[in-house]
């Protein structure tokens, strides 16, 4: 009787050994830098994004879109009307919302992604400024946010102007001067997504004019790379769970992923 009992109890010891052993491994689990999931959502996932993607990633996407449309302006040079056609597209890439002041097309429609590359290079410079701004960024990550602010800087002003310039494009009645708008709305947008030449030293990337989203690219690839401890993918689970706190401070709300803030608020 002895021995079973002594049995029963070493088993329940085994037992109760295991669960606290899982439940160990689930309190050390440990969540990812603040830092790195405001990096993660420029280059893995965000909540309101074309199937949830990186928003850096959907910038890339978007300027990709607006250049080949503003190609497609040029190369029907010939036809007003083909030019006009495709200057809306590319601002269906640029903005879908500019596209919603022409009354032959509803902001929904168009080639590009629905979001916009100026809504998504915006939001992504924001992200990596709540990166620097974290209390976990390490000194490569605040670095980087400053020289990324500046670098960025020459895509927003080239934005300012392919907007004006379309707009003036849309609006005019001369086939003249809509072949001039396009060629230089083409221009500005291979800028934005290649880079340029900008001071004609024979490298793109010295000054920050040079810039568009192909350095930049290599600029937020290049930081990852120095991060220590190494950056890894951020989790979903922790990319849309983290929330900002009227008090600013950002922290992670896991049990409410899918909606709802819970005391904090969404960026």
């Amino acid at each position: 009787m002895l021995r079973v009992n002594t049995i029963k109890i070493v088993s329940k010891i085994t037992f109760f050994l295991i669960v606290l052993l899982s439940l160990s491994a689930c309190v050390t689990t440990q969540a990812p830098k603040i830092s790195h999931v405001h990096v993660g959502h420029a280059m893995t996932a965000w909540r309101d994004t074309p199937n949830e993607q990186g928003l850096f990633v959907i910038a890339e996407k978007e300027a990709v879109i607006a250049y080949e449309h503003a190609q497609y302006a040029v190369e029907n040079s010939h036809d007003l009307k083909l030019i006009k056609m495709h200057t809306v597209h590319v601002q269906h890439a640029m903005d879908p919302a500019l596209v919603s002041k022409n009354k032959s097309q509803k902001a929904d429609e168009g080639p590009g992604l629905g979001y916009g590359f100026i809504k998504a290079i915006n939001s992504s410079s924001d992200h990596i400024s709540f990166a620097a701004d974290s209390k976990d960024a390490s000194d490569n990550i605040k670095i980087f946010s400053q020289v990324w602010l500046k670098k960025v800087s020459a895509i927003s002003e080239r934005n300012e102007l392919i907007v004006t310039l379309s707009q003036a494009l849309l609006k005019s009645p001369s086939h003249e001067e809509a072949m001039v708008l396009a060629e230089e709305i083409q221009l500005l947008t291979e800028q934005n997504l290649k880079g340029y030449d900008s001071d004609g030293d024979g490298t793109i990337g010295n000054v920050k004019e040079d810039y568009g989203v192909k350095q930049l690219k290599d600029e937020i690839n290049k930081m990852i790379a120095r991060e220590d401890p190494p950056y890894q993918t951020v989790e979903k689970r922790y990319l849309f769970g983290l929330i900002r706190m009227p008090s600013g401070e950002w922290i992670f709300n896991l049990g409410n992923n899918a909606s709802g803030n819970s005391g904090g608020f969404q960026y």
